[in-house]
Formats: structure tokens, sequence, C-alpha cells
């Protein structure tokens, strides 16, 4: 074919091929400069794509593009293939810094420590160099992968705990069961809402203003209620008894008025309200309504409780305490039980203070 122009449809279409692509990448290299410096994936991408070009091409593009700067086709063929592997490379690096150490649920890249960023990413150009020296330029790399090998092995050994911890973090960043912002409760922790996410821990304000350190591997291992996703709304239960004698409907109408007229309950779903019966020689209720404001949820109760107690007692029904039956042990002698009667009264006498008027 000598150093003229393809006429073959595949070469002509591997050409146009080169041409667009060597377009693009001058346009990404320009645009990363001076107008967005993080598109350097993009640029990954397309310098990728014009090396595939040229590597599949070579047979006639080296005649006809390369043989003026590079006259030996074989180490040309080399070179061509060394960039493809160095593109694949960046590529792979821009993609982590994209989708992982600035993203992925994560605030910044000083959410990752930089240590750990700088360390994969010379992982991931040295394996490619060693790539690169072994299988295109037929140098041997035994002792360099043996000695590596072994150095990466006390390394890992080491660091058991720290790794185990990122790499936790990263199945949390990967899975997202949760994200700043979120009201979470982490096992039988307090809950609480999330305010910052690391490589190594979950910081978690509770209400209390307290915040708890969690680190990654608990959270990895432990159940996660989630109150802010998939969605705001959240039900809240609560027990109220009144008299057994009294009307049934009357109390559940009392109490639904109380509920939907309290600020933050929303209407939507609306609330309920059921009777369970005598339980202890009381009437059970239980109130179910929901809340969109989890944040808030303490100033919502207690908004349904000061209307409940309103209402009931304009409607002059009394709210009865849940009845509990407390049995008294002897701390001395057989465990049998003590009565009611016997317990109270001794428990009197040693509250009373004793009787001094004898030493006088």
């Amino acid at each position: 074919m000598g150093g003229g122009l393809p006429n073959d449809l595949s070469q002509v279409l591997e050409l146009a091929g080169i041409a667009i692509f060597f377009t693009t990448a001058i346009a990404a290299v320009l645009a990363s400069i001076f107008v967005r410096k993080t598109n350097m994936l993009f640029l990954g991408i397309q310098l990728f794509l014009l090396l595939a070009c040229f590597y599949l091409s070579h047979e006639w593009s080296h005649k006809l593009l390369l043989q003026h700067f590079i006259p030996d086709q074989e180490f040309s063929l080399r070179l061509v293939l060394t960039g493809l592997l160095l593109s694949i490379a960046f590529t792979f690096d821009m993609a982590l810094m994209v989708f992982l150490w600035n993203g992925i649920g994560r605030e910044g890249p000083e959410a990752f420590p930089r240590l750990l960023v700088v360390v994969v990413r010379i992982l991931i150009y040295v394996t490619i160099i060693l790539i690169i020296t072994q299988f295109i330029y037929d140098k041997s790399i035994t002792a360099l992968a043996t000695l590596s090998g072994a150095f990466a092995l006390i390394v890992g050994l080491s660091a058991q705990t720290t790794l185990g911890e990122m790499f936790a973090g990263i199945a949390i960043a990967l899975s997202r069961p949760f994200a700043v912002g979120d009201w979470i409760q982490v096992g039988t922790l307090e809950e609480g809402r999330v305010i910052d996410m690391t490589w190594r821990l979950v910081r978690i304000q509770t209400r209390r203003r307290n915040v708890i350190n969690v680190p990654n591997r608990v959270c990895a291992d432990s159940p996660i209620r989630n109150f802010s996703r998939p969605s705001i709304i959240n039900r809240i239960d609560d027990a109220v008894y009144f008299e057994i004698s009294s009307d049934p409907h009357a109390v559940q109408e009392l109490l639904l008025d109380a509920m939907r007229n309290a600020h933050g309950v929303l209407s939507a779903p609306a609330p309920m309200c059921f009777f369970f019966g005598s339980k202890g020689g009381l009437g059970e209720y239980w109130l179910r309504y929901f809340i969109d404001d989890y944040q808030g949820r303490d100033d919502i109760t207690e908004n349904v409780w000061k209307n409940v107690v309103e209402r009931s007692l304009r409607a002059g029904m009394r709210i009865q305490p849940p009845l509990r039956q407390v049995e008294m042990w002897q701390q001395l002698g057989t465990a049998t039980p003590m009565p009611v009667s016997d317990a109270r009264a001794q428990i009197e006498a040693s509250a009373r203070p004793p009787d001094r008027r004898g030493s006088m």
C-alpha cells in the first residue's frame, strides 16, 4: 500500500476514528486547562480511544502517520501499547477520583485520608509499569514483584484494624444505607443525626447534643434504622388509659380530635385510634399518627399529649396510669412474697425518724 491513503472500508473507518479521537483529545486537553480542571476522566477516555485506534490500524497507520517520527515499526508498536496501557491506568485513576474519592455520598476529597488516595494512585501506576516492563519490553520483574508483595503483606498485617475500617467505609459508601443529615439508629445505640462520614467512622449527634463516634465496622455489622430514607414519614405509636366504664366511641373521637389538631401531625396518612379492651381494669387505647419532621418528634409528641390532656379534662374523662403489681420479697429468711400491707408498713417504719426521748 506504500505511504498513500487507505482505500479499504475498515481502514477508512480506522483513519476516521484516529482523526475524530485526536480532535476530541485535543479539545479535552484545552477544556481541562482553560475551562474545567475536573474534566480529566473525559480526557482519559479520549486518549484511550485514540491509542486503541492507532493499535488496531498500526500495520498501515505507521507508514502513513508515524514512519517519519519513529522509523522502527516494532518499536512504534511497543510505544503505542505503552501509551494504551498508561491511558487505561489514567482513566481508571480519574474514575476513582470522580466516583469514589470525591463522590458516592462523601463530602469532598477529605472524606478519605490523603495518604490513602496517594497510595492507591501509586499502586495503579506501579502495577501498569510492571505489566509494561514484563509483557511489552520483555524485562523480568520477578524479584521486584516478590519484594513488593512481601512489603504489601507486612503493611497489611500491621494495619488490619485500619484497613478493616477503610473497607467497611467503602462498603457503606457503595451501599449508601444513610447519608449526612439522616436520622438513624445503629444497633442499640442512641438515635441521632449523621453529621459526618469519614473513611474510619461515622459521627452521630444525638438529641442530647452529644456526638457518638461509631467505627465503620460497627455500622457495617449492625442493623441500621433510617428514619429519613426512603421516606421522611414516620409513624408514632403511644398508649393511653381511661376508666373501663368510659364510652369507647367517645374516647376514640376525643383522641382523634386531639391528634388531628396537634401541630406537626400529618393529615395524610390520617391519625388512627385503637381500643384494645381491658388491661388491668382499665381501658387501653393506642394513638397512631404520622410525622415528616423526625428532628421535631419530641415537640410534636408534646403537642399531641397537651391536646389529649386538655380535651380529657374538658370532657370530664380522667386519664389513668397503667396499673402495675409489685411484689416485695423478704431480704432474710425464706424467699416468700411479703404482703403489700406489711411491705408498706415496713417502708413507713424505716422512713420514720428514731425516737430519741428515752435517751434524754
